[in-house]
């Protein structure tokens, strides 16, 4: 009877120990902190389990080794070069953080080109190639303003009003009209106007040459 009384004894010991450490485990389980990591402010009150921490760092590693086998295949980024109708400029392929290579400048007839923008029109400051990086598809367009022509003058036998058989060459602007154009005078000759290739330029007459030429007096 006696021993009988003894193991219930230690039975009973056993099951409070076992309780007390049961106790304890969780106690030092809701101590320990939670999803941390992502802070309260993005879930409310509500505690985000490590384990879901892990799975999204695992997703976004494996996206990220996606994206970068994807652009190592495939080269990177675009770069697009749009001349607005000047000549042709290749375009390049890049990847993310590089510098664009500054291509050989385009051209086009009658203008002059001022530099590479991000937009077509608006933007104030040209694309710089020397800091500028690449973060995505570019598309670059070129900036043209109307050239600056000389046109000289042939009096073909004729005199300027100041006596004198050479006038000093004009500056026009290509695309716009030629404007005032000096008056010439031939002793026994009429002046019919200036010439060029056939044709009377007068001072409305729009501008379609792209370089430098002569307009020779017409006389009858």
């Amino acid at each position: 009877m006696e021993n009988q009384h003894m193991q219930e004894n230690l039975q009973t010991e056993e099951n409070q120990q076992t309780e007390e450490s049961r106790q304890r485990e969780e106690a030092q389980s809701s101590q320990r902190p939670r999803g941390k990591w992502f802070g309260r402010g993005i879930y409310g009150s509500k505690d985000v389990p490590i384990r879901i921490l892990d799975g999204l760092i695992g997703v976004l590693a494996g996206a990220a080794l996606i994206l970068i086998i994807y652009f190592t295949i495939n080269g990177g980024f675009q770069i697009t070069f749009d001349t607005q109708g000047g000549s042709q400029v290749a375009a390049q392929k890049l990847r993310y953080g590089q510098l664009v290579s500054k291509p050989e400048e385009p051209y086009k007839p009658g203008y002059d080109f001022q530099g590479w923008y991000g937009q077509i029109e608006g933007e104030e400051t040209a694309w710089s190639f020397e800091s500028e990086k690449v973060t995505g598809d570019i598309t670059l367009y070129a900036r043209w303003t109307p050239a600056q022509i000389t046109v000289k003058f042939d009096l073909n036998g004729g005199v300027s009003q100041e006596g004198s058989d050479v006038l000093a060459p004009m500056e026009v602007t290509f695309g716009e009209t030629y404007g005032e154009l000096p008056v010439v005078s031939k002793q026994g000759s009429t002046f019919l106007g200036w010439e060029y290739d056939g044709e009377i330029i007068t001072s409305d007459t729009i501008v379609q040459m792209t370089g430098e030429h002569v307009l020779t007096a017409a006389w009858e």
